[in-house]
C-alpha cells in the first residue's frame, strides 16, 4: 500500500513556503516535517534527495508560471498573439511570491545547477524548429524585452519609475500585436527606417 499523494503534495506546499519565506538553505527534514506534518520517513517515501525535491519545487513553480500565463491570455485574438501577449503579462505582472520563490531558489541553483533540470527540458525544443525570419526575430525580442522586466524587478536594478514600467509593459504588447499581423518583408522595411 502506497502513501497518498495527499502526503507529496502537503511536502512541496510546505518546502515552497519554507524557500519563499527563508531560502532553500532552510529546508531541513526536521523543519520539512514540523511545517508540513509529514514524517521523515514520508518525507524521503517522495524525495530521496533535497537536489530531488528541490527539482519537484522548479516542476510546481514551472506549472504556476503556466498557470499565470493562462490567467493572462487575452481572448479575441488569434492563438500565436494571444499566446505573446500571455507570455509578456505573464514576465511583467509583479508577483512577490514569485520573486521570492525565485530569490529563495538562487543558492540551491547556484550550488547544483542540475536542479534547474526540470525547467531545461520543459524549454527543450523550443527554438529547434524556430526559423531566424525578421518577424520571429522581432517577435523574440518582445519576449526577451518581457524576461527583462522580470529580472529587473527581481533586483531592483535598475530601479524603474513605475509611470516608465507601465509604458515600456504597454509598448511591448503593442508592438506584439502589430508586429504579430506584419510580414517579414514589412519588418524588414521597419528595420531600414531605424
Amino acid at each position: 500500500m502506497g502513501r497518498k499523494p495527499v502526503a507529496r503534495q502537503k511536502v512541496l506546499d510546505a518546502a515552497r513556503h519554507i524557500v519563499i519565506e527563508r531560502g532553500a538553505g532552510a529546508l531541513t527534514y526536521d523543519s520539512l516535517s514540523q511545517a508540513s506534518g509529514v514524517t521523515r520517513g514520508g518525507i524521503t517515501y517522495h524525495f530521496a534527495t533535497k537536489a530531488e525535491l528541490l527539482s519537484a519545487l522548479i516542476t510546481e513553480d514551472l506549472r504556476h508560471w503556466q498557470r499565470i500565463e493562462s490567467d493572462n491570455r487575452p481572448t479575441g485574438l488569434p492563438d500565436d498573439i494571444a499566446d505573446l501577449i500571455a507570455y509578456l503579462r505573464m514576465h511583467t505582472t509583479k508577483d512577490t511570491d514569485r520573486q521570492s520563490f525565485v530569490a529563495g531558489m538562487m543558492s540551491a541553483v547556484a550550488h547544483d545547477p542540475s536542479v534547474l533540470e526540470p525547467a531545461r527540458q520543459f524549454h527543450s525544443g523550443a527554438y529547434d524548429d524556430m526559423e531566424c525570419s525578421q518577424k520571429m526575430l522581432h517577435l523574440q525580442l518582445l519576449r526577451m524585452a518581457a524576461f527583462g522586466i522580470f529580472w529587473a524587478d527581481f533586483f531592483d536594478c535598475p530601479q524603474l519609475p513605475s509611470e516608465l514600467r507601465g509604458q515600456l509593459c504597454e509598448l511591448l504588447e503593442h508592438k506584439a500585436m502589430h508586429w504579430s499581423r506584419c510580414d517579414d518583408a514589412a519588418l524588414a522595411d521597419d528595420e531600414e527606417m531605424t
